[in-house]
């Protein structure tokens, strides 16, 4: 079994983001979201500067090597700066999972609030780093001096157009759910329709080559502040628990996926 980066980036991954942002605690998020950016986006930024900048230290002494199965001997190992980047830009994604985990929301809100909105943020910046790093690492690129200036044009641009999609998106479930009240009449409709806007959001965004992880994350956050009012009392109950169920599923079926498919990239040179 190989990985289809197809199939879990346009099946699998959309629910668990989609989730993530619909049944978020969004009281405490925004009540303290000043502190969740500093730690979220301006750490997170900061932490790619340093990683880049000791990572092309340390490639520029000469210490590191690699194994090559073809030859059976170790040869020096190299990165360009496009390299590094593109990998501190993976480096300083955190999992805040664990530490969620033993943070309860009843008895310290504030503190699980900015682990949470911590974990969030910084996810979507480390995606949007990547992203635009990524745009501009190709084989023959070369580090000059507009290349900061074209990364940091790049990385404002993909936030604000991804961010931009998925409040559209969300906004307009909002309304197409009050005025076009036959859609409510009904709960496995109801919560089909709030999470097609959603899925909407993700495959128009990327179809503009923008995030649509981002995308997807806002629309959630939209729809559950706006949209959930025009539901019917019976789907206000039953979206978060459904959207809460499929992304348990899903996340379990992902670990299962990404272990089995693992085995598959055994015959590449990082994998002896």
């Amino acid at each position: 079994m190989t990985f289809d980066e197809n199939f879990f980036f346009y099946f699998v991954l959309p629910p668990i983001i989609f989730a993530a942002g619909y049944n978020m605690k969004r009281k405490e998020f925004f009540k303290n979201f000043k502190n969740i950016v500093i730690f979220g986006v301006g750490s997170t930024i900061l932490q790619f500067i340093v990683f880049t900048f000791f990572t092309w230290i340390v490639v520029q002494m000469d210490i590191l090597w690699k194994f090559s199965i073809e030859t059976g001997v170790y040869e020096p190992f190299t990165l360009s700066i496009m390299e590094i980047m593109l990998m501190c830009s993976l480096l300083v994604c955190t999992d805040a999972v664990a530490a969620v985990s033993i943070v309860k929301y009843e008895e310290q809100p504030k503190l699980f609030s900015l682990i949470f909105g911590e974990g969030i943020t910084n996810d979507a910046v480390c995606i949007i780093l990547f992203n635009t790093v990524y745009e501009y690492a190709g084989p023959h690129s070369e580090f000059t001096s507009t290349t900061p200036i074209k990364v940091l044009y790049g990385f404002f641009k993909l936030a604000f157009f991804s961010i931009f999609i998925g409040l559209i998106f969300g906004v307009l479930s909002a309304y197409v759910l009050k005025k076009f009240r036959f859609l409510t009449v009904n709960p496995v409709i109801e919560v089909n329709m709030v999470f097609v806007f959603g899925y909407l959001s993700y495959c128009v965004t990327e179809l503009f080559h923008f995030s649509g992880i981002i995308a997807l994350l806002v629309s959630g956050v939209v729809m559950a502040k706006y949209s959930w009012y025009n539901l019917s009392p019976q789907a206000k109950q039953v979206t978060s628990i459904a959207f809460s169920v499929i992304a348990y599923a899903v996340e379990a079926f992902v670990f299962g996926y990404l272990g089995i498919t693992f085995f598959s990239y055994i015959q590449l040179d990082w994998s002896w």
